[in-house]
Formats: structure tokens, sequence, C-alpha cells
């Protein structure tokens, strides 16, 4: 994209209200059903959760009740209907072994277009809708399918460029910067005894920290993370028309704004990962890597970032805080830091899936998957199946194969940002138990309702110490 057709663009921007109008107009007609519920789950639901659900339609994912603990709902799919299909027209799969053999066979399942998959209403032909996105998609206003959301043979150039800027080697060398960032925002909240962790440091330290890897000023930390937090919203499945089309507007927003952080490393490129991208769309030899794809490859790195470390480190300290026992162990035997960081990821997905829809026709368990047909691949499911775990609702630490979990997805799209989690992870928790005495719970953690994501909404918290 040239930078004359950017500002061309931009004045479409210049008018919110005329633009976003005719654009969630048309989204609204294609995608959106209007719901009575809320994403906070308020007052609209009056489906009360079984103790103990005896058949596949006590599944009820898009009611806020089943949110807060949805694993006896996944054991009971796994066990009655491993391919279930929600009233929505999504599939639900939730075997270990079927979420892999679907995940390594793109030629029938594919990524693309998550975002049209997870709104698509039931009858509606997904390749018709895709066609409308793509329009938007190829100039530049809304992301382009790249990483986790594109198909091979495009997502294999796709996956050498981010994996250049954030594999295990770079991250090591990248540890010093993460334990003094860590350091600072944890004196910070140590001035407390009880404090939200969440918003004190779980949401900080991950985005900073992608923000500086990308190349992007710390100081947009908030409004950045206000956009990624609408954006994961529209993957929820059961916002209503009003909360989508918010959602829409955001992902315009933190477009425009990708963009213009790309034309400006264009002109000032910098050592950071924006630069490495810039440079990556103008070679000859990539033809395939565009500016467009560029710029989405730097918003689809920051929305999932924002979310996945951040949620996860909320589980672990939330996890910590439950069970004073094992803070004492892992003070005491830190070498199992490690291992406690994987049955959180296995525990508690940070998304409880991903989506794909059927390219060819295919049979899984007897049920035809016709093309079109929208998949939901539990990654939180999968992590409990008992044929792979033994007692997988227990937590143990000395758990064999504890890195064979889903968390971060399988196969081609496995999440190139792994190792950086771990590593954000591991110095966190490690020194919190240091700087601590004690953790405990102070109130009430909920979990955002979505079907997507499992994101704490806060974890109140008190702490005693003895130094910070």
């Amino acid at each position: 994209m040239s930078e004359f057709f950017y500002h061309q663009r931009r004045k479409l921007l210049l008018y919110p209200a005329i633009f976003c109008l005719a654009v969630f107009s048309k989204l609204s007609a294609l995608l959106i059903k209007p719901r009575a519920s809320r994403a906070n789950g308020e007052a609209a639901n009056s489906y009360q959760i079984p103790s103990a659900p005896q058949s596949p339609d006590d599944f009820k994912p898009l009611q806020h009740q089943c949110f807060q603990q949805p694993y006896a709902f996944y054991r009971m799919l796994r066990e009655q209907a491993p391919v279930y299909t929600l009233p929505n027209g999504i599939v639900c799969v939730s075997r270990f072994d079927d979420i892999v053999a679907l995940s390594r066979d793109t030629a029938h399942f594919s990524s693309a277009h998550q975002g049209v998959v997870a709104n698509l209403k039931p009858g509606q032909d997904l390749l018709t809708i895709v066609k409308r996105f793509d329009a938007l998609a190829q100039i530049g206003l809304i992301p382009a399918d790249v990483l986790a959301t594109s198909d091979p043979p495009e997502h294999t150039q796709e996956r050498k460029v981010g994996h250049a800027g954030l594999n295990a080697r770079f991250v090591k060398a990248l540890e010093p910067a993460i334990e003094q960032k860590c350091s600072e925002l944890m004196s910070q909240m140590l001035q407390q005894s009880e404090l939200e962790f969440m918003q004190a440091f779980a949401w900080k330290l991950p985005m900073l920290m992608i923000l500086q890897i990308i190349g992007l000023p710390a100081q947009d930390y908030v409004r950045i993370k206000t956009w990624c937090e609408a954006i994961l919203a529209s993957q929820s499945g059961i916002l209503s028309s009003a909360e989508l089309a918010d959602s829409y507007r955001a992902a315009l927003q933190f477009m425009d704004y990708c963009w213009r952080q790309f034309l400006l490393a264009k002109r000032q490129p910098e050592d950071n990962l924006l630069a490495k991208l810039v440079s990556a769309s103008a070679d000859g030899d990539s033809p395939d890597f565009s500016e467009q794809k560029a710029v989405s490859t730097i918003f689809q790195l920051i929305v999932a970032g924002s979310d996945s470390s951040a949620t996860t480190m909320g589980n672990a300290i939330k996890i910590l805080a439950q069970r004073s026992d094992l803070q004492q162990q892992l003070r005491q035997q830190p070498e199992q830091i490690n291992a406690f960081i994987e049955e959180v990821f296995r525990l508690e997905s940070a998304f409880q899936g991903h989506f794909r829809w059927v390219k060819q026709a295919a049979e899984l368990h007897g049920q035809r998957l016709l093309p079109g047909t929208r998949i939901f691949l539990m990654w939180a499911s999968g992590n409990r199946d008992e044929s792979i775990w033994d007692q997988p609702d227990e937590f143990q630490l000395d758990r064999p194969k504890a890195k064979k979990h889903l968390t971060f997805g399988h196969g081609i799209h496995a999440c190139i940002g792994r190792e950086l989690a771990r590593t954000e992870i591991r110095i966190a928790v490690n020194m919190l138990l240091a700087r601590t005495d004690q953790i405990s719970l102070n109130g009430e953690a909920p979990y955002v309702a979505s079907m997507f994501a499992r994101t704490l909404l806060q974890l109140p918290i008190k702490i005693e110490t003895t130094a910070t």
C-alpha cells in the first residue's frame, strides 16, 4: 500500500459516523443475530447449570453460567457426543486425538476467516460472506488472514517471518529485559497488601513486552489494551448487535493505528520486529507477503499476545492463592516452577478452542461434515481427555508428557509466541513467590463470558510479605 493510498483511505476514517454506519449495517445484515443476553451475563440468562450434566443438550456454551466451570460439560461431550452441533451450527470437536487430526489436516479444514466463522448465522453461506470481507482486507481496512488465520502455502512464509522475531534464541536473549520490567511492575504492585492482580500486573507485563519487541510506543498501552479487549470479545459468541458493532469499530481503529506505525517504520526503521516486517513486505523474493499482511501480523500478534500470557499468569496466581501448600512447595523447590506452569497451561487453557471450517467434505465419528461447516476445536477439552491424561482434573507437578497439552494449538498453527509466554510467566511466578510469604484470594475471581477465551475478569488477592 502506498502512503498516498493510505492517506486517501484515512479520509474515510475521519468520518466515523458515516463510514462505520455503512460498514456495520452491512456486517449486521450479514452476520449478527440480535441477542437478549449481554457479555457479562447479567439478568438475561435464566438457565441454571446442572450440577451433573446428563446429556449433550445440557451443554449451553452461550449461557453465562456455563462459562465459570465448563469442564464437566466437556467431559460429557467427549463421552457421549465427540462431534456435537450447537444450535448456532458450530460443530464442537472435543477429543484429543480428533483435535490433533483435524489440526494437521489443512487440506480439509481451513483456519482462515476466523472472525466470520465465529459470528455466522445458521444457514448463511460462509464463502459468499468471506468475499465481502476479503474486499475490505485487500485494501487494508480490516486484517488480512495471517499466521493463525491463514492456510498453506501463504502461511509458510508468514510463519517464517513471524518466527524470525520470536524464536527461542531471541526470547532467551530477552530474559534480562523481561526480568527488569517484571521487577519494576512488581515493586509497584507490592506497595499494597490488597490489590487486583490482573490490572496491577498481569495485563501490563506481556503487553509492554510485546510492544517493545514489535517496536510500538509503551505510552500507547492503555488504548491498545482497550482495543484488544473489544476485538477479542467478538469471538465470545454471545455479543449483541451493538456490542459486536463496537468490537468491529475497535478493530478498524486498531488497524488504522497499526498502519500508521508501519508507515512510520518504513521512514525510520529501527532494530525491532516492525522493521523486519517492513523488510519482508518489500522483499521481491516473497511477493505473497504484502504490506497488508505485514500490518495484519502486527495486529494479530498484539491481540493474541495481549491475552494469552496475561490470562495464564492470572490463572497461575489464582491456583497458588487457593493452594497454600503449593506455594510453599514452589518456594522451597523453585526448579519445579516450569512443571507448575505447564500444568496451569493444561488445566486452564487461555483459549478454550479455535475455529476451523470445512474446505472439502469429510467424515468424523460417522458424521458427515459438508463444505462450509464451522468447527470448534476444543483445546481445553483435549487437555483433560482421559485417554491421554491420568486423572486429568488433578494438578500434578510430576505429570508425564507435560508439554503435550494443546493450549498453544497444534501442528503448523502452534503459537509462535509460546516460548515468550513461558518465559514471562516463569519469571513472574518465581519473582512473586520470592518476594512474598503468603498469597491468598481476597474476593471473587470470575471469568469473562466467552466460549472462546478463558480470561479472568479480576483477581483480587491479599499478600503478606517481609521484603519487596
